[in-house]
C-alpha cells in the first residue's frame, strides 16, 4: 500500500468517524433535554444508541490506528502533511470536547436529581414513621369506626 493510498483510506475512515461523532453529539444534546424532562426511559434508550455508535467507532479505530500512527510519524518528520486529515482530526477533537462538556453537565444533573429523589424518599419515610406512631395511639376497635356521627 503506497503512502498516497494510506492517506486516502485514513481520510475516509476519519470522515466516517466524524459522521458518527456528529450523531453522538446530537444524542448527547438530546440526553440533556431528556434529563430536563425527567424522561429516564428515553434517556436510557438514548444511552444505548450512543453505545452502539461508540462500538462502531471502536471498529473504525482498529483499522485507522495503524494508518494514523504511520501518518503521525511521517508528518512529524516533515515528510508528509495532509491538511484534510489534520482538519478531520481537529473537527473530531472539537466534537469530543463538546460531548465531554455536555456529559459532565448531564452527570451533575443526574447527581442533583438523585439527591432530590433521595431527599424526597427520606422525607416520605419520616412522614410514614410519624403516621405510624399516630396510628398506634388510636384505638383499634371496630365499634369506633362503625359508629356514624
Amino acid at each position: 500500500m503506497s503512502k498516497f493510498t494510506s492517506a486516502e483510506r485514513l481520510s475516509e475512515l476519519l470522515s466516517d468517524e466524524l459522521e458518527i461523532y456528529g450523531k453522538i453529539l446530537k444524542l448527547t444534546e438530546e440526553q440533556s433535554k431528556l434529563l430536563a424532562k425527567d424522561d429516564i426511559e428515553a434517556f436510557d434508550n438514548s444511552l444505548d444508541k450512543r453505545e452502539t455508535l461508540i462500538e462502531k467507532i471502536k471498529g473504525l479505530h482498529q483499522e485507522s490506528e495503524p494508518l494514523m500512527q504511520s501518518y503521525v510519524s511521517l508528518s512529524s518528520g516533515g515528510k508528509e502533511k495532509n491538511t484534510e486529515i489534520d482538519n478531520l482530526r481537529k473537527q473530531i477533537y472539537d466534537i469530543i470536547e463538546k460531548c465531554a462538556g455536555i456529559n459532565n453537565e448531564n452527570i451533575a444533573t443526574i447527581n442533583e436529581k438523585a439527591h432530590e429523589h433521595t431527599k424526597k424518599i427520606d422525607d416520605q419515610s419520616l412522614k410514614r414513621k410519624g403516621i405510624g406512631g399516630y396510628a398506634q395511639s388510636v384505638p383499634n376497635m371496630p365499634e369506633v369506626f362503625d359508629k356514624k356521627s
